[in-house]
């Protein structure tokens, strides 16, 4: 048993040095110009490990790009967490969720471009997202339902108004991920967020 543990300790410290290596590859050269040998470069290892852990490049980005998305998403739960109100706790996440996007913008500028428009990409991100998105977001809702704060949502329009939160977060990262150059414009998105119009 405790060599088992031991084989998963390692495995799960190549798959993060690897992970770590390609975030930098990836932050260089983007996602077209990089290859697994870059990768294994940087990380140190032989290609054959990459292949081991990983059955692509492809493979890699999506892990590197789900490692982000947990990121930004929990650090955008935590800043929420910290409202007193429901209405607090959804500015929050939004607005922190806006300014953790800028942040991973200006690290990934390369493959950003690269991806514009490419529709198969822009659904996989999404679907990462929303997955992980909407529990989060349907939880303060209720909260804000119960507590009266939201009297103009009842229980029974609970799914839709979740939708509909999670459609507008996504036309902000879509918008500010794919289409602005203006990662100064997230700023302006979050405090008219974060204050009102």
């Amino acid at each position: 048993m405790v060599e088992k543990t031991m084989e998963q300790n390692k495995d799960e410290r190549v798959r993060t040095e690897i992970l770590q290596a390609a975030e930098r590859v990836f932050q260089k050269w983007g996602l077209n110009k990089a290859t697994m040998e870059d990768i294994a470069s940087e990380a140190g290892k032989g290609k054959s490990t990459l292949y081991y852990y990983y059955e692509s490049k492809d493979a890699i980005f999506d892990a590197v790009v789900r490692q982000e998305v947990d990121h930004l998403l929990s650090t955008a739960r935590e800043s929420a967490l910290t409202g007193k109100t429901a209405k607090e706790k959804i500015k929050l996440y939004i607005v922190t969720l806006m300014m953790e996007m800028k942040h991973f913008l200006v690290l990934y500028a390369i493959v950003r471009r690269e991806i514009r428009g490419d529709q198969k990409v822009i659904q996989k991100l999404r679907r990462i997202f929303q997955d992980k998105e909407e529990a989060f977001v349907k939880d303060i809702l209720l909260e804000g339902i119960r507590s009266g704060e939201f009297s103009f949502i009842n229980e029974g329009e609970l799914a839709l108004f979740t939708k509909t939160i999670i459609g507008i977060i996504h036309s902000l990262e879509l918008h500010f991920g794919l289409e602005s150059d203006d990662v100064d414009q997230i700023e302006i998105a979050a405090r008219l967020i974060s204050n009102g119009i």
